[in-house]
């Protein structure tokens, strides 16, 4: 989608200004799929400002000019870039006598790390629910040719040597991660974005240099960005380091909080103990670094996809199984569909890796933020055979149901279970498991009804507090309003959407 077709698509769902409401599709035409979501088919010749002005009836709060040139600037690099890399993937299957990029995958099981990577390059348009996916407030046209996630070259991340020992650090040493561990590091480093070093750490912490107490390196570590683009995986060794990156990536700034990074570990270590987490494959957050009272030189390291993955499997990003294979035109995860054989039989099995875990987790007071960028599957061939969950920065966590100590003010801590449910609702639903049936309806003629009726009998069917599955199955359900948020920056914004797996009871 173009940003008029994505304003419009959001200003749907959202009901903006009454927008579904009056049923008035102002000049646009599409088909509405699940949770009021709309694939636009037809819409007005015009900027997407004047768009969104149509809809409100009024001018356009001023800052969202600047969102929507980052946002177009971003689409318009990536999209030759992702077009040289569409003929390469498509070439190399091509060599290889496959007819599908599914049947490709299945072979590259050895470096699961480079494998996602390459894949999650497919999804150009980035977050499929946010109309200004592709913003980076803060680059420049040179940046985003750098740092990213189309990047022809690998990005090298910074090492700051801890000499004054001034940062503080949680769970496992960062030398002993497999991106560092080859470096002889005498002192305690916490690695740093390129971007961030020269124009977050170095403008704000000069002092620490100049007195020694930091130390630049002159090690690097190459690394691609992946779709968050402040995650960056491994060139030469596997593995996944998440740095502060102080830009505005859709909706807010993507720097790092003390808070999260001395949390990190901890949560991971506290899952582990969980038996509702066992069923799911969790790629492990195992050190966190920060500056104390600052959000601009933090990291986290994370494990590579080989630790969660089972040996002889395929790991794919589920942002990849929604974005257009190069080889076919169809979606990824229609090609996995079909070669299974099954379509229906294949999103029920898919669905059913991560809902039953998942939905007891958040019995548990534990609302993973399961969207389209956090998951992964691995693949035995064509067939679901494990989920897999990367990072917890936004997942809930109900302090009194868990158990677990959070400090005061942390971002992952809910005011209640109705916030865990709506986390995981909204993400594992809304964001995750309809973009891949709306892909499988369009290319596979899939049964979109058939496969949330059956979805809603099996969350019925689980052993939930009667409050949950209430919330999972009610007529209507609460959705992020990435949109309308944007109008009223700041502020956290929920709409009302129709419910595809609502069950009316006596």
């Amino acid at each position: 989608m173009n940003l008029t077709e994505a304003t419009l698509a959001a200003a749907w769902r959202e009901n903006l200004a009454g927008l579904r409401d009056s049923g008035e599709r102002i000049g646009f035409d599409g088909t509405e799929r699940a949770f009021n979501q709309i694939e636009i088919t037809k819409a007005p010749r015009q900027d997407p400002i004047e768009t969104l002005e149509t809809i409100l009836g009024a001018p356009a709060p001023p800052h969202l000019a600047a969102e929507y040139d980052s946002a177009d600037l971003g689409a318009r690099i990536a999209a030759p870039r992702a077009e040289r890399r569409a003929r390469h993937l498509a070439a190399l299957a091509a060599r290889a006598g496959e007819t599908t990029l599914a049947e490709l995958v299945a072979r590259c099981t050895a470096t699961p790390d480079r494998t996602a990577r390459a894949l999650e390059t497919l999804a150009t348009e980035g977050h499929l629910l946010h109309p200004l996916a592709r913003t980076r407030l803060g680059w420049r046209a040179a940046d985003f040719d750098r740092y990213d996630a189309e990047t022809p070259t690998p990005i090298g991340i910074r090492l700051i040597a801890d000499t004054g020992r001034v940062l503080s650090h949680s769970g496992q040493d960062l030398r002993d991660h497999p991106m560092l561990a080859a470096l002889d590091l005498p002192d305690p480093v916490v690695p740093a974005h390129p971007w961030q070093l020269e124009h977050r750490i170095l403008p704000g912490h000069r002092d620490l240099f100049t007195t020694g107490r930091l130390r630049l390196l002159p090690q690097t570590v190459p690394a691609w960005p992946t779709a968050s683009i402040r995650t960056l995986a491994g060139h030469e060794t596997p593995g996944f380091l998440k740095l502060a990156l102080g830009i505005h990536i859709t909706s807010t700034r993507r720097d790092i909080s003390p808070t999260t990074a001395a949390l990190a570990p901890v949560l991971h270590a506290h899952l582990a103990d969980l038996d509702a987490a066992a069923s799911i494959g969790f790629v492990r957050d195992t050190a966190g670094a920060w500056l104390p009272g600052s959000r601009d030189l933090t990291a986290i390291a994370r494990t590579p996809l080989a630790d969660p993955t089972p040996p002889g499997t395929a790991c794919v990003p589920a942002t990849a199984l929604a974005a257009t294979s190069p080889v076919t035109g169809q979606s990824l995860a229609a090609e996995y569909a079909t070669w299974h054989g099954d379509p229906e039989a294949w999103i029920r099995t898919y669905a059913t890796l991560f809902t039953p875990p998942l939905l007891a987790l958040a019995a548990a007071g534990i609302g993973l933020e399961a969207h389209l960028q956090n998951s992964l599957i691995a693949l035995d061939g064509p067939r679901p055979v494990r989920a897999l969950i990367r990072d917890l920065g936004g997942a809930r966590i109900h302090t009194p149901t868990t158990g677990i100590d959070l400090p005061p003010g942390s971002p992952v801590n809910a005011g209640g279970l109705d916030a865990v449910r709506t986390k995981i609702g909204y993400t594992l639903f809304q964001n995750h498991l309809a973009a891949l049936v709306t892909a499988l309806e369009r290319d596979c003629d899939l049964q979109a009804a058939a496969f949330w009726s059956d979805l809603a009998d099996l969350i019925a069917s689980l052993d939930l507090p009667e409050a949950d599955r209430d919330t999972y199955l009610a007529a209507t359900v609460p959705t992020k309003a990435l949109l309308t948020m944007r109008l009223h920056p700041g502020t956290d914004i929920t709409a009302t959407v129709d419910n595809p797996m609502h069950r009316r009871r006596p």
